[in-house]
């Protein structure tokens, strides 16, 4: 006895399932394509754009580029956090535990200060890691603990800090307030600080 080919027999009921299990799986991967930072950077964007015509787009254009680099620089605030609330945990040398409460008294403070100058500029701010942070930080969560830990974590800041700095660079130069110059200024100021201090702890343990 032959099997039915025609859509109401087995074989076609394979192909449509296989067509509706393509189709939902173009779906999920679609929704994978964006983290909260990109979810985060359309809403601000619809926002700014949604704004009176009698701001040029060049103002709209310049508004959302600064939008997103404070988003980016959010991002990376808790990409240094995740890393150090792990570090203060494992790390071996007393010094790098004690350097790890360090950034995130300040991680906290800076992240009120954005926070605060996001609500001024009415912009929203991730509230996750990004992939490349939560990439980050299974690295770190991987390494084998002692000296080789302590060193991947300040590895690791130290990236993060390095980008960072150049983020806060770009606001102080491009702001478009004086605030966020301001807080752009002030960031730089500080990752400079801590980009010596991960120097100075690296040579420590090497």
């Amino acid at each position: 006895m032959k099997i039915s080919t025609t859509k109401s027999g087995p074989a076609g009921f394979n192909t449509v399932s296989t067509f509706l299990l393509a189709i939902s799986l173009l779906t999920f991967l679609s929704s994978c394509t964006k983290d909260s930072t990109d979810k985060v950077d359309d809403t601000n964007k619809k926002r700014i754009e949604g704004q009176s015509t009698a701001i040029s787009s060049d103002a709209k254009e310049e508004a959302v580029d600064m939008a997103e680099k404070i988003v980016d620089l959010a991002g990376m605030n808790i990409t240094a956090r995740s890393l150090s609330e792990v570090a203060l945990q494992r790390a071996a040398n007393p010094q790098i535990k004690l350097y790890a409460r360090k950034v995130l008294d300040g991680n906290r403070q800076s992240d009120n200060e954005l926070v605060l100058l996001a609500r001024s500029l009415s912009l929203q701010l991730p509230t996750s890691l990004t992939p490349d942070g939560q990439d980050r930080l299974d690295d770190l969560k991987n390494t084998k603990s002692g000296t080789e830990f302590d060193l991947k974590y300040l590895d690791e800041l130290g990236k993060v800090a390095k980008k960072s700095a150049s983020v806060a660079d770009d606001l102080n130069d491009d702001g478009t307030t004086d605030a966020v110059k301001a807080y752009g200024k002030k960031t730089r100021k500080s990752l400079e600080s801590q980009k010596e201090a991960i120097k100075q702890l690296t040579n420590i343990l090497t």
